[in-house]
């Protein structure tokens, strides 16, 4: 029996009918129902489970529950695991600005004062409180930290993100294992994502690296303590229950475990590709990428109206802040960048999934809330706004431009955030907040197809505007509040 006949199943004998009562009352053949309820016929008609959801008064929560289990029947219970966590990725970033309050206050530079050669640590609280002394140490002095640690040990992150931020300088290189296939669930990989956009948002100078296979699957006595942390002057060796460390101190050993270290960053890949993109930095990033991506399928997810490729120099320089510095180079840079833009993309096929109430809201008021407020010297007027939205209705016309509105409660981002994805290649994820841009790059093939799949999963959902009825909606807009 599959998931949803177990279900229905259950909640049939619940209410207490029976096939042939419920096969009345619905409408479904008596053959056809007990199929379903025995599992020997997939239940993949709609229409007929929304009947039997109404016949047996299920509670909202109830429904929620045959859903679900509809869906899993659908797509496979991995898939399904999948879509659930890129949703949450997705949700996760809503609050990712937000830092921990509470991290420990240390006696700082304790272990290394008293440390002589190598010293063994034992007890969780003790490797904590060591590791966040030397965090703290290598921060105060200056120098890059090196992790060889999965992203899932909270204190040691969270002690990162609040002492490495936009003010220091400290580089901190992590090296992470994933799992083939996303582990027995597929979610194992996704969950580091969802960590690392929180670490690579907070840590000013974070490098994140991976390969696959297990933490233990190292060499020599690394195969006993697999996890490692390296700083110019120590170097900690930590056992896999987090219940044992060694740490050194004496300069030839630390030098091994560095070079240990950097034959591991020989041997991963680049996890995530942070850029610091304010000002012309993110124009000319963009130039370079769009030069070696070829950008043959994309999918996009934006919160307002994602017109970028659809200004010119005459617009920016309209609408850009004087102020800011080296103006005129960013000008130059940003109409270089958009003019590429709009040129490759009009090559390819790109589908934007929207936020509606945003979009509608920047239709009232022309304030571009996804860019940084700096960026602009004020609202857009409302003939420039009517002359964006004919330029993308044209590229929707010509057919290489889609775009899908989702009401604003079912929309998955804030306008912090967007989402580029070209499916097999790379994906892009920016991040506007207190006036700066921040652009990460993923290329990770599991990673891309998970968020690939839920994107488009909820292009077409029941309550998402096709091409047709989102260009209709546009105008509809366009008109009431733009004459």
């Amino acid at each position: 029996m599959s998931i949803l006949s177990e279900k229905l199943k259950y909640f049939v004998e619940q209410k207490g009918y029976s096939i042939a009562d419920l096969a009345g009352r619905s409408g479904i053949e008596r053959a056809t129902l007990y199929q379903y309820l025995k599992g020997s016929r997939p239940l993949k008609n709609h229409v007929h489970l929304e009947t039997l959801m109404a016949e047996l008064q299920l509670t909202p929560d109830e429904s929620q529950e045959i859903l679900e289990a509809y869906e899993i029947t659908q797509i496979g219970q991995v898939q399904y695991n999948r879509r659930c966590k890129v949703r949450e990725i997705l949700n996760s970033l809503l609050t990712i600005e937000e830092k921990t309050s509470v991290v420990p206050k240390l006696e700082q530079e304790m272990y290394l004062r008293t440390a002589e050669g190598q010293r063994l640590i034992q007890g969780e609280l003790e490797i904590n409180r060591l590791v966040s002394n030397i965090i703290y140490e290598n921060v105060i002095r200056g120098g890059e930290l090196r992790l060889l640690t999965q992203p899932d040990n909270d204190l040691l992150m969270e002690s990162l993100l609040l002492l490495c931020d936009d003010n220091i300088q400290t580089k901190v290189t992590q090296i992470i294992c994933l799992e083939a296939g996303g582990g027995r669930d597929g979610c194992r990989n996704l969950e580091n994502i969802r960590r690392i956009l929180r670490y690579g948002v907070g840590i000013r100078h974070y490098e994140p690296r991976y390969y696959y296979g297990r933490p233990a699957e190292h060499y020599g006595v690394m195969n006993v303590m697999p996890y490692l942390v390296v700083t110019d002057r120590c170097a900690v060796q930590i056992s896999s229950d987090w219940k044992a460390a060694i740490l050194h101190s004496e300069p030839a050993v630390v030098t091994y475990f560095r070079h240990f270290f950097e034959k591991m960053c020989r041997q991963s890949h680049t996890f995530m590709t942070s850029i610091d993109g304010f000002l012309g930095n993110q124009a000319k990033w963009g130039q370079q990428y769009l030069q070696i991506t070829a950008l043959s399928n994309i999918l996009e997810i934006c919160s307002g109206l994602c017109s970028v490729q659809f200004w010119d120099e005459t617009l920016i320089r309209k609408y850009i802040n004087p102020g800011i510095p080296d103006c005129e180079s960013v000008i130059k840079n940003y109409s270089a960048y958009v003019s590429v833009l709009y040129q490759v993309k009009k090559r390819r096929h790109t589908t934007v999934l929207m936020n509606a109430s945003f979009v509608e809201r920047f239709i009232q008021d022309g304030i571009l809330r996804e860019y940084p407020s700096i960026f602009f010297k004020g609202a857009i007027s409302a003939a420039d706004r009517r002359l964006l939205i004919e330029r993308i209705l044209k590229a929707v016309d010509e057919g290489w431009y889609h775009i899908r509105l989702l009401p604003g409660e079912n929309f998955p981002l804030y306008y912090h955030w967007e989402i580029l994805l070209s499916r097999g290649e790379s994906m892009l994820f920016q991040y506007a907040h207190q006036n700066q841009f921040k652009i990460f790059q993923f290329t990770e093939a599991d990673i891309l197809e998970a968020v690939y799949d839920y994107l488009a999963s909820i292009s077409v959902g029941k309550d998402t505007l096709d091409d047709a009825q989102s260009a209709a909606q546009l105008r509809e807009w366009m008109e009431e509040y733009l004459g």
